[in-house]
């Protein structure tokens, strides 16, 4: 992710709620970085008035060469399958095809900042900081057994509230393409699995824990 877009990004969509600020540390919003394309949560969280900021390729803005670039996230209609984006590198408001931006965003690697106004009736959540520690190799290898199952557990709960497989998700009839086994997830989905599994196992070393597998 090129840190001058991001940059300006943030000033873009600060200016836009009417802050001179330049940057989210100048204001008292909540900030959140996550690493996992998730439209479905990014969608709502500009219909509770935050700001957010995915990455996508550049070649998604028409330009060359393709690398993860910073935008600001807009508008988005789901009836005419778009959203409005601001582009840094041309400075400007962009309208895309909504299908278009999401393959962009995973193909980016997922990344996304979203920032809401103060609300003292939301706690803050303080969780211990995982950025700096390394799992050893044998780690690594729980990850996607840890994962798999986490997939299983959520689609047992998913059943017993009558859910079932559906190509695509539809909450009225209780329809959704995750309601398959792990191995035929799509990888972005995968990642929603990976990254709890992951965490879980950095805690344990963040807390002093050491695995060890019985003989």
């Amino acid at each position: 992710m090129n840190t001058s877009y991001y940059d300006q990004c943030v000033a873009f969509a600060l200016s836009q709620r009417g802050f001179k600020a330049t940057q989210f540390e100048e204001t008292d919003w909540r900030v959140f970085h996550r690493q996992i394309a998730n439209p479905g949560s990014i969608f709502p969280a500009m219909g509770k008035g935050g700001i957010v900021l995915p990455t996508v390729m550049a070649s998604l803005l028409g330009r060359e060469p393709d690398k993860a670039v910073s935008v600001v996230l807009l508008s988005a209609n789901k009836v005419k399958s778009e959203v409005v984006l601001y582009n840094p590198m041309d400075d400007c408001r962009q309208t895309v095809d909504m299908a278009a931006f999401i393959s962009s965003w995973h193909q980016s690697g997922g990344s996304c900042t979203t920032a809401f106004p103060p609300n003292n009736s939301t706690y803050t959540p303080r969780p211990i900081d995982l950025s700096g520690i390394q799992l050893p190799d044998g780690y690594v290898e729980l990850q996607e057994t840890i994962a798999e199952n986490n997939h299983d557990v959520w689609a047992t709960e998913r059943q017993s509230e009558g859910w079932t497989y559906g190509p695509k998700r539809a909450d009225y009839s209780l329809e959704t393409p995750d309601m398959v086994p792990y191995q035929q997830l799509p990888e972005s989905e995968k990642e929603y699995d990976r990254a709890m599994a992951i965490n879980t196992l950095k805690l344990f070393v963040a807390l002093g824990y050491d695995i060890v597998k019985r003989q």
